[in-house]
């Protein structure tokens, strides 16, 4: 049988090992509100690994919370279950996180040639319009209007 259980120290290393692997842009973007370390035990090192999932996956078009699900061998309901104290839903997370990453990609001065669908895309988006609603909504501007915003100063 497998060890489950976990000191303090090892569930933070855990944690700073997957932020590292993610390649996430910066911590600071989705905070994560569940400190890995006060769950403890096997529920924090599941916490950690579907945090770790979302940041790795986020902006494949077909990522879903049934896709992490299968991934850890895991309930789509227990998965969500697990974020629900972050005060962000897997849904919420992986919306942020696509617009996070969009509007990096529409202000890098080596990505203007882009068009506003492939940025989409590469985001995760598998509607144009759908992306454009997100993205207004979250940044008070659509894409194109923001890009134009952000280069001019």
């Amino acid at each position: 049988m497998q060890n489950t259980n976990f000191d303090s120290d090892s569930l933070s290393e855990i944690s700073c090992d997957i932020a590292k692997q993610s390649g996430h842009p910066s911590p600071d973007i989705v905070p994560d509100l569940v400190n890995v370390t006060e769950v403890g035990g096997l529920r924090g090192v599941r916490i950690a690994s579907v945090i770790a999932q979302i940041n790795e996956s986020f902006a494949d078009q077909q990522f879903s919370t049934r896709v992490v699900a299968e991934k850890l061998g895991l309930s789509v309901r227990y998965v969500q279950d697990l974020l629900q104290g972050s005060g962000l839903s897997i849904t919420d997370r992986i919306m942020e996180l696509r617009l996070e990453k969009a509007r990096t990609m529409l202000t890098d001065d080596r990505q203007c040639g882009l068009k506003i669908s492939d940025v989409a895309a590469s985001c995760g988006f598998n509607e144009l319009s759908y992306f454009h609603r997100s993205f207004r909504r979250r940044f008070g501007a659509s894409p194109a209007k923001f890009r134009v915003q952000s280069m001019n100063g």
